[in-house]
């Protein structure tokens, strides 16, 4: 994965997945995103953040080997996630998903750390297949998808790695909006993140409020990445 940060005259930055891959998660890739992240923080005059994709993924989640699960090199690019994660979730800024395709798995968590979200309902999926590929949730992973989902649609979503659409993300409560294509839906929430802009919101309290309001989620993904659930398969 490659990125790219554009700042628009409305002040808000707009950080996009560039290519035609997958846009996984990487060692490599991590550092980059929060390299970004790093740089738009860095700028006291951007009010607002909008992240997206080139292609057909927004991103397909991490990359990481199913052959040897319990690997140091997993252990750690999880653990990287973590921060991504914990940084998107307290960033001090508005920030909106502007899914442009499929959200698969940790593409579709980073997609919930944000304070909105939109997706494209034309085509693309989002959905967790954490149950499908046999590799359970962190409890950082599943606190962040627990507290940004209803009840009944983090259940179905972890439990049967159901393959949400536009629409029915809509209906879930799983995003905010689903415009008609990939241009409408990043023009919906630039259009959002512009209003968010505009209001100018203090940065302290609105990182503070976010701590707040997600104080037992960030204790749980300072969780390293080497409890027994996350290491091997299911015995039974």
């Amino acid at each position: 994965m490659a990125v790219k940060l554009d700042l628009l005259p409305s002040n808000v930055y707009v950080l996009t997945f560039v290519g035609e891959g997958e846009h996984r998660f990487t060692p490599q890739s991590i550092p980059e995103i929060m390299a970004a992240l790093d740089q738009v923080e860095a700028d006291p005059n951007a009010r607002a953040l909008v992240t997206t994709g080139e292609g057909k993924f927004y991103s397909n989640g991490l990359s990481l080997s199913l052959e040897d699960r319990g690997s140091n090199a997993n252990m750690q690019l999880i653990d990287q996630f973590h921060g991504l994660l914990k940084r998107m979730l307290i960033y001090p800024i508005p920030t909106v998903a502007a899914v442009n395709g499929h959200a698969v798995a940790g593409g579709c968590m980073l997609a919930l750390a944000h304070d909105y979200r939109f997706m494209r309902a034309d085509r693309g999926f989002m959905f967790l297949s954490e149950i499908d590929i046999k590799l359970p949730f962190s409890p950082g992973m599943n606190a962040v998808i627990r507290c940004k989902l209803p009840i009944m649609t983090y259940h179905k979503a972890m439990l049967s790695a159901f393959r949400y659409t536009g629409k029915t993300a809509v209906e879930a409560g799983m995003v905010h909006a689903s415009p008609s294509d990939a241009q409408s839906t990043y023009q919906e929430a630039l259009k959002l993140a512009k209003g968010l802009a505009s209001r100018n919101f203090d940065r302290v309290v609105y990182q503070t409020i976010k701590k707040q309001m997600f104080k037992a989620e960030l204790q749980d993904l300072e969780i390293l990445a080497t409890l027994e659930p996350i290491v091997g398969p299911s015995k039974l």
